[in-house]
């Protein structure tokens, strides 16, 4: 156990870096990343799809960052991913993506949450990451969030509950920390965070379902917390977001709810912080509420000024030095345990076993919403939208959206069509697969884009299927002569699924985590 007396032994500016998680822009550790751990003792990196090639690259990559910041900062360091499963994922195609949250909700057995993250701190600690930043624990209630949805468990704080712990529970077993997010709830939003300042409206009785998922996690010995960028004004008088409040992050989090672990911030990059406050005074602000680690996750030359504003700030008492020293208490006890577990061998990331682990989790998670006869026949076509594709770093690749996979799976033509088809483009659609003999279409968070719900309901009255490959809000409205299936992603894995799918190989047995009552034509 570290103690007071140890980080007094640190330099001020060795004690400030602790508390920065920074990221770099290639797969390589890059001259200017090195200067800024050396000079400014940055401790602590966050990890994107862009950084990541192959699981041996990002092997050597850890071992790399490691050497560097034990080197300059003379501790390890906390490596942090968001690796939630589904959608959000930022490791290469050789290692195991697990369902999303929502996904594994719809499986109906919460050991499958412990299962899922189990295997994801498995292989993440064989790749030589020690922080995943997951699960969300928002609960979903506004259908027309932009950026949660499917990464929430449900739209009730039981369901998130009973999942989100079992998954906390199968990280942090297998050697990871979790962090539960966006505290204090990011599920009653409209808008994203990460382009905008979202403000979450409501009384204290409002927030209390939001408040129960963190709650519980915290029960459950959750060692990570992340605050969001919403402005909350039923919990802060003044116009700041929950990462910048102490009354949220010191007087609620961690007076009223007892939370003892690790703090972090989102990234103080994005719009809500860097356009309105400033990434620079957002992380100095933050630390002042409480926050033990801020993240700037993209650009390190911010990440050196906000430690030399860090520094400025304690010189002028806006930052309580002697809470910061027990705040860099708690990370380098954090390190130590972490340190701790036993390293899984490189071998175990995408092996046959998890393989087949995660192909039945993907089953068990499909859902069919609508039962209506549908038969494929032999001469299918198969349509979905352009922008949504199997991974984050397809770059727009055609060859990767659903039609056009799918299509190649069973030999049949496709059509990709646009994010929000017009009615010009929904008449040429339906005239070029007049002759199909059944039609599986997609959607892609076709609630917030009604034209592909319009293009689905054009084929009602024919041998159709429709699959929402994102948020299963789509089917609400959609004609209901149509079968429909919620999928809740479209990743690798998933054209497999669905395949074996099509095929007849398994009957979706999952079951809608959330109500599609609110959704209206």
């Amino acid at each position: 156990m570290s103690t007071i007396a140890d980080v007094e032994r640190m330099r001020l500016r060795e004690m400030i870096g602790q508390h920065l998680v920074c990221g770099f822009a290639s797969s390589k550790l890059d001259d200017q990343f090195r200067e800024a751990v050396r000079t400014h003792k940055i401790a602590n990196v966050i990890l994107f799809a862009h950084n990541i090639e192959s699981k041996e690259q990002l092997y050597a990559l850890t071992e790399e960052i490691q050497a560097l910041v034990k080197k300059e900062c003379n501790t390890t360091a906390l490596i942090g991913i968001d690796q939630e499963g589904g959608m959000i994922t930022r490791l290469s195609p050789d290692c195991t993506n697990v369902p999303g949250a929502m996904a594994i909700a719809a499986s109906g057995e919460s050991e499958n949450a412990y299962e899922a993250g189990f295997l994801t701190a498995t292989e993440l600690r064989a790749l030589g990451v020690n922080v995943d930043f997951a699960p969300s624990v928002d609960v979903n209630s506004n259908p027309n969030n932009p950026v949660i949805g499917v990464r929430s468990y449900g739209d009730s704080a039981e369901t998130v509950i009973t999942y989100s712990t079992r998954m906390i529970e199968g990280l942090q077993q297998g050697g990871l920390m979790a962090t539960a997010k966006h505290f204090p709830g990011h599920g009653d939003t409209h808008l994203d965070s990460h382009v905008a300042l979202p403000t979450v409206a409501g009384d204290r009785a409002h927030l209390k379902e939001h408040l129960a998922p963190f709650k519980a996690a915290i029960t459950a010995g959750v060692q990570a917390v992340m605050s969001s960028h919403i402005l909350f004004p039923a919990l802060e008088a003044e116009a700041v977001p929950a990462t910048m409040s102490r009354a949220i992050i010191t007087g609620l989090l961690k007076g009223e709810l007892g939370f003892k672990g690790l703090v972090f911030t989102d990234c103080l990059e994005m719009d809500a912080i860097a356009r309105h406050y400033g990434t620079v005074e957002g992380c100095v602000a933050s630390l002042a509420a409480g926050v033990d680690l801020a993240c700037i996750s993209h650009h390190v030359e911010l990440g050196k000024a906000a430690v030399e504003a860090v520094e400025a700030a304690i010189e002028e008492g806006r930052i309580d030095l002697e809470e910061l020293k027990a705040s860099t208490v708690k990370i380098l006890d954090a390190k130590a345990m972490l340190e701790s577990f036993e390293r899984p061998p490189l071998s175990v990331v995408d092996s046959p076993a998890h393989r087949a682990v995660n192909l039945t989790l993907h089953e068990k998670s499909i859902t069919l919403v609508n039962d209506v006869p549908f038969t494929l026949g032999d001469h299918p076509i198969f349509i979905g939208p352009r922008l949504f594709r199997t991974t984050n770093t397809a770059k727009g690749a055609d060859e990767k959206t659903f039609s056009r996979l799918m299509a190649d799976r069973f030999n049949a033509p496709y059509i990709i069509t646009s994010d929000n088809p017009d009615e010009e483009e929904i008449e040429e659609i339906v005239s070029r697969s007049s002759s199909a003999s059944s039609v599986v279409v997609a959607t892609y968070n076709g609630h917030l884009n009604r034209g592909q719900v319009a293009l689905v309901n054009r084929f009602a009255g024919r041998d159709v299927l429709c699959i929402a490959l994102r948020n299963p809000y789509d089917l609400a409205l959609v004609d209901k002569q149509i079968r429909t299936i919620a999928c809740y992603s479209f990743t690798a894995v998933m054209v497999d699924v669905l395949e074996r799918l099509l095929s007849g190989q398994f009957n979706p047995e999952g079951t809608l985590p959330i109500g599609l009552g609110g959704l209206h034509a």
